[in-house]
Formats: C-alpha cells, structure tokens, sequence
C-alpha cells in the first residue's frame, strides 16, 4: 500500500524554454550555500540559478580544485573558493573557518574520473567508488570539524545507480527500485556515506539523479553536446553529410536527457521544500526524445545533409555485452554500429580538419588531445549509442510540486549556442 502524496501548491512560471517553473514565497530570502564541485557542468548550472535570486540566495560559496574558467550568469552574490577535496578534512576545514562560512543548504557535485581499467569508460568501477566515496567522506568530515550544519544537503548521483551504464534496466526507472550489485558502485558508497552523516547530526539529505546532463562548461570531458556540435562541425568542414553512425533501432528508440540548467532548478526545489527532505528525485527533461528526431535538426542548424541508418545489416558491426542485464533477465544486449565516434575521432583527417577549425577561429580547449580524446567520444558513444532505450518515472517528483520541463531539442540549440559563445565550437 503507498502512502498518500503530501498536500502541495505550487505556482509556476515559464523562464526562456523551461516551462512549468516554481515560483518561491518572498519569505524565503537570505539563505546561504555551499556548491562543492563547483567548475563542472552540474555545479556551474548550479551557481546560474542561486544567482538569479539573490534576494533568496545571500551568499553562496562556490568551492572547486580550480578557478572558475567562465562568469557566465554568475551572480554577484557568489564568491568562489579554491578547494582541493582530496586534501585532507582538517586542512579543508581550515579553509571554510577562514571564509567564515556557514551554510542553511549544501549542494555536492564533485567528480573524479579515473582513468579506465580497459576498454570502457567506467571499468575501473573500485577505483570510481574508492575517489569519489573519498571526495565525499572528506567533504562531510570538514563541515563538521568547521562547526558547519546545513540543514539539507544534496547529493546528485545519476543513471548509474540503476545500472544505465551496464546495460538494460527496468524501465522506467523508480526512486525506489533495488541496487544493482553487478559490480561496485561509488554512488552507493556515497549515498551510505550521506546517510551516515544524516543519522548522526540530524542533516537532511536529498539525492538527485539525472541521465545524460546537457550543459556548456569549460574543461569537462564528459559532455555528449560538445562532441556531437564538434562531430557537425568538422563533417561541415569536410564538405561531407551528417552520418547517423548506428541502426534504425538506435535512430528511433526514446532515450531520456536532463539539461543541467533545469536539473539545478529542481535541486533548489526540492532543498527548499519542507515536505521533500530525506527524499530522492529523478532529474530529466521531461520529453521524449530520440536521436533521430535530433539528427535531422542538427543537420539543419549545420546547414548539413544527413543520412539516415543503414538499411543493410551486413553493413553494420556488431557488439554484445558479456554481462547479463542490470534488469536480472533477458539475454545481453547487442549494439549494432556502422562506426563509433571514438574511431571516428581517431581518423588523422577528422584531427586535421579540427585543428584548421581551431585556427580559424581562435577556439579554445581541444576534445581531440591525446588527454581528452577517448573520453570525449566515448562518452559521445555511450550517450547515442546505447543498446537500449532508457526512461525515468517522474511521478514522484510531480506529487511534490515539481512541474519543470524543456524541450531536449530546444535545449540542445541552446547548449550548442552557448558554447559558440564561449568559443568552444565554430559558429554554425
């Protein structure tokens, strides 16, 4: 027997294309934050939200390893702080007593990637779960040495809780459905930490889980839009089409993205709910979307023919997965491909032409560094790629007020738009 949904009013707006926003009390006002992991896409969306309310958000603290590399929408009540996670908790603790900073809310994103153990992008999943467990527990260690007690802290996770990255899952996914225990996974290990920590100081936690975040950010490898606009825009440099590297079934089948924008709008929704503490929410844009319907809009802001999938299947290479579904029945999943973008990002011509493109244009950052090159496209593969189709209940989220959605075509514009902007791709 469920539980009856908590009784919520919720008034919403609409800011650009994210529609069905939640419009906050005036009494909310003077809170302040801490966002660790504060340079990637996550925690950089995170710092463009607080900062259009600075009448609710009096300061935040934005602590990252390095310097921010963009202003872009960051408000002038945000002062960030050069934190290291790995040192250690007392000489972080140190830091945050210097600032003087107290938090009513904490927001953690950070994220290491190790490099893998063989040929995917998450093999080493001990080594995942032994650094960012590590990041983590060093984090929680330092507010309580600094005498630092949010009264909710937010954790986001991801797809990977539900074994998105290892193949099918139950679909849609639920908040509440099982572990899956195929192999380590550092987002338990988090999630227990926090947990943990919560029991022993009274905290309250949120957890969010986005699919495959849409976002512009400087220096983040793992960005599917900034490898696919940098696939468009050396294919428009070649003079050659937009070629759909996998099958129909990959063309057609309904995948879910979550735009870090809209995903910070949540998070602040919820940490800000009364009625929503101790609780977990999927994060996504709310459409459906597949690639398919991407591909040919691509194609048509690039100024681009395409191709459409292969309609013969000897023409395509084939790839099985050795494990058994995360989903616990069902053979393993075979993915069908004409090419990958990582061998695709490998071909001397494809460097070449980014390289004239760089020069022309005075970009900056490189997806095709030897140090960049695999994780960028692999991700690329992984996100387009998938040998199955993924979806995430939402239901949970509405019972609570949270009506947010965006369009992922339209967000996906808006990311390849911002990052013309920041001189990350070619204009288009």
């Amino acid at each position: 027997m469920t539980s009856s949904p908590p009784t919520i009013s919720t008034t919403v707006e609409n800011r650009g294309i994210y529609c069905g926003l939640p419009k906050f009390s005036s009494l909310i006002s003077g809170r302040k934050a801490i966002v660790f992991g504060a340079n990637g896409i996550s925690g950089s969306y995170m710092l463009r939200a607080l900062s259009q309310a600075p009448e609710r958000w009096e300061h935040v603290a934005a602590l990252s390893r390095r310097p921010p590399t963009s202003s872009q929408g960051i408000g002038k009540n945000v002062e960030h702080i050069q934190v290291d996670l790995l040192q250690k908790p007392e000489e972080i603790a140190k830091i945050l007593r210097d600032h003087e900073l107290q938090a009513d809310v904490v927001f953690f994103f950070a994220y290491i990637q190790p490099p893998p153990a063989d040929d995917h992008l998450w093999s080493n999943a001990e080594e995942l779960a032994r650094v960012n467990g590590t990041l983590l527990q060093n984090c929680l260690d330092a507010l309580e040495l600094a005498s630092i007690r949010p009264k909710r802290f937010l954790l986001q996770t991801g797809a990977k809780h539900y074994g998105a990255h290892l193949g099918p899952v139950h679909s849609p996914v639920v908040e509440s459905d099982p572990r899956v225990l195929i192999e380590p996974n550092f987002y338990y290990v988090q999630e227990d930490m926090l947990s943990q920590y919560c029991r022993q100081t009274g905290v309250q936690w949120n957890i969010v889980r986005p699919a495959v975040i849409l976002g512009a950010v400087e220096g983040s490898a793992m960005n599917s839009v900034y490898a696919l606009a940098a696939y468009a825009a050396v294919q428009k440099h070649k003079g050659e089409k937009l070629v759909w590297p996998g099958d129909a079934w990959g063309w057609e089948k309904e995948l879910t993205h979550s735009s870090a924008m809209l995903n910070s709008y949540l998070s602040e929704y919820v940490v800000l709910n009364e009625q929503a503490g101790n609780e977990a929410f999927n994060a996504s844009d709310g459409s459906p979307f597949t690639y398919g319907r991407l591909w040919t809009q691509l194609a048509k802001w690039h100024g681009l023919e395409f191709t459409y999938p292969e309609d013969d299947p000897t023409s395509l290479h084939e790839l099985t997965l050795q494990h058994k579904p995360p989903r616990g029945f069902g053979k393993p999943p075979t993915i069908r491909f004409k090419f990958t973008f990582l061998q695709w990002a490998q071909q001397p011509e494809n460097q070449q032409s980014w390289k004239e493109l760089a020069e022309k244009h005075n970009l900056k950052g490189n997806p095709f560094a030897p140090d960049q090159l695999e994780k960028t496209f692999e991700y690329l593969d992984f996100a387009v790629l998938p040998p199955n189709s993924f979806s995430m209940n939402l239901a949970k989220g509405r019972k609570f007020g949270w009506y947010g959605f965006v369009d992922s075509i339209e967000s996906h514009r808006q990311v390849i738009e911002e990052l013309v902007a920041m001189n990350m791709v070619p204009p288009f």
